[in-house]
């Protein structure tokens, strides 16, 4: 059967340029994703959004910092997180080594020697506590799921735990994430419960290529990558396909381990050389779901806010139409809801307490 799968994926491969790119195309699962609604306090945007596009998304990302004031930690443990499974959502946590106050250039060094590890021990047994359910009982049937991405786009400038930023090494960075990893493996948090994202930008920026961040495969379930169409909106920017966004930084993760792959972080603007253009991004919304597909990317993340630029494609500035849900009106993208809606991109199962299968909580 592995077989077969694996002959499917490369005559999709090969078919796909000789396909309509107006479609989504079908093909093996995909976990479908978001970034929206606040890191979780409004989930009343994330239940618009799934009515819009007319399915449950199975994964939500939220980000979280390590400030270890006692707030920020039941805001995490005892809101955030409740809130993205209670919409039946499985949380993405965005793990950021930024502090309460100003984070060293070498936050990386410090974590690796253990300066934080009173912090760290303390969140892991809380994020267990989460993960084990309503009844507090690890490994019974209602026990929860999350995925983790620690120290995101370290192969980029404007991190603190990038190695370009305090004049460090990647190798401090693969420390830090291994000590905090056993941390975490001594508390029994196995890879039913957590799964354990490194993710890249899509190109290098600083000095150090992704490739030497890697902690290797005994300490990572999945890879991912980031990238954004960014247009015209920047001074430095240009318009880019998916494939130009993306192409390069999957071959070169795929030439280090076979590990799933997921796009963490992925939006696109409106903004070309011929100005405000609604329906070239309509369409390479379209397209991008398609090269997920084609691609075997297992899971594909929506950063739906507009920040640097308008990368929403609901509920933004701008749209090719509208959604009234609640009484709120919505501006969307079609290409996004039209592309998502299709079979093989997964929902959660509302049925299962777990939400997702091992299967595909693992990418496998």
């Amino acid at each position: 059967m592995k077989c077969l799968k694996a002959i499917a994926k490369t005559v999709l491969a090969c078919l796909l340029p000789l396909a309509s790119l107006t479609q989504p195309v079908l093909a093996n699962e995909t976990l479908q994703g978001v970034y929206y609604g606040n890191q979780g306090w409004e989930m009343n945007k994330v239940q618009a959004l799934e009515s819009w596009q007319g399915k449950k998304t199975a994964v939500v990302n939220a980000f979280t910092n390590w400030c270890d004031q006692p707030q920020a930690l039941d805001n995490l443990f005892n809101h955030q997180l409740n809130y993205i499974w209670n919409n039946q959502n499985v949380p993405m946590i965005t793990w950021e080594p930024v502090l309460c106050a100003s984070t060293p250039s070498n936050v990386e060094v410090l974590a690796a020697k253990g300066n934080y590890d009173t912090y760290i021990q303390n969140w892991s047994t809380r994020l267990k506590k989460f993960l084990s359910g309503p009844d507090g009982i690890y490994n019974t049937s209602d026990d929860r799921r999350a995925y983790i991405r620690l120290g995101h786009e370290m192969n980029g400038n404007w991190y603190p735990w990038s190695a370009a930023v305090g004049g460090n090494n990647p190798n401090d960075y693969i420390n830090m994430w291994k000590h905090t990893k056993a941390i975490f493996d001594s508390k029994g948090l196995d890879a039913k419960h957590l799964q354990w994202v490194w993710c890249v930008n899509n190109t290098d920026v600083g000095g150090y290529s992704a490739e030497s961040y890697y902690p290797g495969d005994a300490y990572v379930n999945w890879i991912a990558i980031d990238g954004y169409n960014w247009g015209t909106s920047q001074n430095w920017s240009s318009w880019q396909t998916p494939s130009e966004v993306f192409s390069p930084m999957v071959s070169r993760l795929r030439a280090i381990t076979n590990k799933p792959l997921t796009i963490t972080e992925v939006a696109s603007t409106t903004a070309t050389n011929a100005g405000t253009d609604i329906a070239a991004k309509s369409q390479w919304l379209t397209d991008t779901f398609n090269y997920a597909i084609a691609q075997n990317i297992n899971m594909i993340i929506y950063f739906n806010e507009d920040k640097e630029t308008d990368w929403a494609v609901f509920g933004g500035n701008r749209g090719d139409s509208s959604f009234t849900y609640n009484s709120q009106m919505y501006i969307t993208h079609t290409g996004y809801s039209n592309s998502v809606g299709a079979s093989n991109f997964v929902a959660p199962n509302i049925a299962d307490p777990r939400l997702i299968t091992d299967a595909q909580f693992a990418g496998q």
